[in-house]
């Protein structure tokens, strides 16, 4: 019979046995993982492409974008030699942020230029918002008010109605994440606007005519952004505006109060212009180089990270222990390739035929599952791969959103023809099943529906839209004979 001592040291050293192995093995195994980790990534031929600025086609004096970034210069002064200066001021500050990233707004490289003296609105334009309401509604008891608020901003409205003349919109200032918006003060564009509702409820025909021509020209003004050289942000506004110049126009057209004989050439041209304007694949460019300055951010704390410089990193002691753990396996160019490969992917469904979209999608997102998705290849720059993960979706919703707004001026322009061929209400449901090229979305072809109730045709919507916005236009009916 065997002793219990005996029995007992035979399992101890059976344990030490599998113990020994199993941490041999899990260093060997770290030692594997360490090795795969210990070159990056030289930049690929896609990374490289991307990083090449396009160049800008248009002269100072021609460029929108130029134009709306100086739009509220200090009154005398050139918008457009305003930009340039604050762009130059932006140029010199983020060499800067390169190196020492902004910890508070007032550091960013925007906000010198912020502070200075601006041309500022005078009064409220808050009954015009063509987005949520009519800005037709009640128009013609406002029309002192609109009258006062001209004159008192003639200058402001003066520069809103020169951004017509501009040739197209190409963004010149670097990307990054402390980028110079180009945008209208809210205000100023709503004056315009309200002003185009007065002319056109003023009973004269020139009026009418020359007020519904200012919007055609707004329109176009808006299709010059949403396809020149820019960035998300830049597309999102001018997919906005252009809702909301459409929105206007689905008024003018149901007012059966309204002479519009004059002006249908203005409003056909307005309504026909080519629904490919609405693809915004070119905007991943910009902001593949908008995340290639985020990307040198890192790379520069990356060389000069050390875990015991205090005065680098606010976090203490364990958040810099952190990252020199994390550091080895975080490749910034092989992320960058990654980042690159995204783009090019999402490039391709923002420009693919917009029935076609959704099988894009599902290609691009099949995609995602075998290279960005968890899975054997996170051996290779894991912290890189889960932060490219968390953000390959973000943009599917904004080409959804754009399609939404090409939706919505086929809208417009069905009910332009229920107008022009005195479509009855009994026979819209039928007038719109024989024109689905008016009626329905051009993503899904899922068809607009007709409430007869409140005598407006709705879009169903496939982007996340921001509440409230108005996808709904009213109903022309003829006006009853006296």
């Amino acid at each position: 019979m065997e002793k219990p001592g005996l029995g007992i040291s035979r399992i101890w050293r059976i344990f030490l046995i599998v113990a020994k192995w199993t941490i041999g093995g899990l260093v060997v195994l770290g030692l594997l993982f360490l090795g795969i980790n210990w070159f990056d990534e030289d930049p690929s031929p896609e990374a490289k492409v991307l990083l090449i600025a396009p160049t800008n086609p248009y002269k100072p004096e021609e460029n929108l974008y130029l134009a709306l970034v100086g739009i509220d210069a200090k009154e005398g002064k050139s918008p457009i030699a305003t930009a340039q200066e604050r762009i130059a001021a932006y140029e010199k500050a983020l060499p800067g942020a390169l190196k020492d990233p902004p910890r508070t707004v007032d550091e960013f490289p925007d906000w010198a230029w912020k502070k200075t003296e601006k041309l500022e609105f005078q009064g409220k334009v808050d009954f015009c918002q063509p987005l949520t309401k009519s800005c037709l509604a009640g128009v013609e008891a406002r029309r002192a008010e609109i009258d006062r608020l001209l004159k008192t901003n003639r200058e402001l409205y003066r520069r809103y109605s020169r951004l017509h003349g501009m040739k197209g919109y190409h963004e010149t200032a670097t990307p990054s994440f402390y980028f110079m918006g180009a945008y209208v003060p809210p205000p100023v564009r709503q004056l315009y606007l309200a002003n185009i509702a007065s002319r056109v409820k003023s009973g004269a025909r020139l009026q009418q005519k020359a007020a519904i021509g200012d919007l055609r020209e707004d329109i176009r003004t808006w299709r010059r952004q949403l396809t020149g050289g820019g960035a998300l942000i830049s597309k999102m506004v001018a997919v906005a505006y252009l809702q909301g110049d459409y929105a206007l126009l689905s008024d003018i057209v149901a007012d059966s109060k309204i002479d519009l004989e004059d002006s249908s050439p203005e409003i056909r041209s307005a309504l026909e212009l080519p629904e490919d304007t609405w693809r915004i694949g070119s905007l991943f460019a910009f902001e593949y180089r908008s995340n290639a300055f985020m990307w040198e951010q890192l790379r520069v704390a990356k060389e000069k990270q050390s875990m015991w410089d205090s005065a680098s990193d606010e976090r203490g002691w364990w958040g810099r222990f952190s990252d020199q753990i994390t550091w080895p396996f975080f490749k910034i160019n092989a992320t960058q390739n990654l980042d690159a490969k995204i783009k090019m992917h999402l490039q391709k469904m923002a420009d693919a035929d917009p029935a076609e979209f959704f099988v894009a999608r599902d290609a691009y997102r099949t995609w995602l599952r075998d290279n960005i998705e968890f899975g054997v290849h996170y051996v290779y720059n894991p912290f890189g791969k889960i932060a490219m993960n968390v953000a390959s979706h973000t943009y599917e919703n904004y080409s959804l959103r754009a399609y939404d707004g090409a939706a919505f001026q086929r809208l417009v322009r069905l009910g332009y023809e229920i107008r022009n061929q005195k479509v009855e209400d009994k026979a819209v449901p039928s007038f719109m099943q024989r024109n689905p090229q008016w009626a329905s979305h051009p993503v899904n072809g899922r068809p607009f529906v007709w409430d007869e109730k409140k005598r407006e045709i709705v879009v169903q919507t496939l982007g996340q839209q921001p509440e409230g916005r108005r996808f709904s236009v009213p109903v022309w009916r003829a006006a009853p004979r006296n």
